[in-house]
């Protein structure tokens, strides 16, 4: 069994995957190198990252995984209730039939928006 390990995925790992990979980390953030990630992002190599961790845990208001493109961070949920899992995918089913049908997401669903706090 691999130990994970900080910046595990660096440049050099992160660039023998395939253009466009879509990632996501629900692991530990601190196994991606966080300017990796941002690179990736910005030049498209990564088609997408998510995750619900960051590193540093919690993310800085400056952290750059804020700010890049094609990235979906969410709040980390560990240790909440069924109920509350139950309405967070009920959240996020009515955010993907927004987007697949070309629809802007109801304001009250953002945490995020454009680098910006979202009330």
């Amino acid at each position: 069994m691999q130990v994970l390990e900080q910046g595990m995925f660096d440049k050099e790992r992160i660039g023998k995957l395939k253009k466009g990979v879509l990632i996501v980390n629900n692991a530990r953030g601190a196994i991606m190198d966080t300017q990796a990630v941002v690179d990736g992002c910005n030049s498209g190599h990564i088609g997408g990252y998510s995750g619900d961790v960051w590193y540093p845990q919690p993310a800085p208001k400056d952290h750059p995984w804020r700010y890049m493109p094609n990235q979906a961070m969410t709040p980390h949920i560990s240790g909440t209730t069924i109920d509350a899992h139950l309405r967070y995918a009920a959240r996020v089913k009515d955010m993907l039939d927004n987007y697949f049908k070309g629809e802007e997401f109801p304001p009250q669903h953002y945490i995020v928006k454009e680098g910006e706090l979202a009330s």
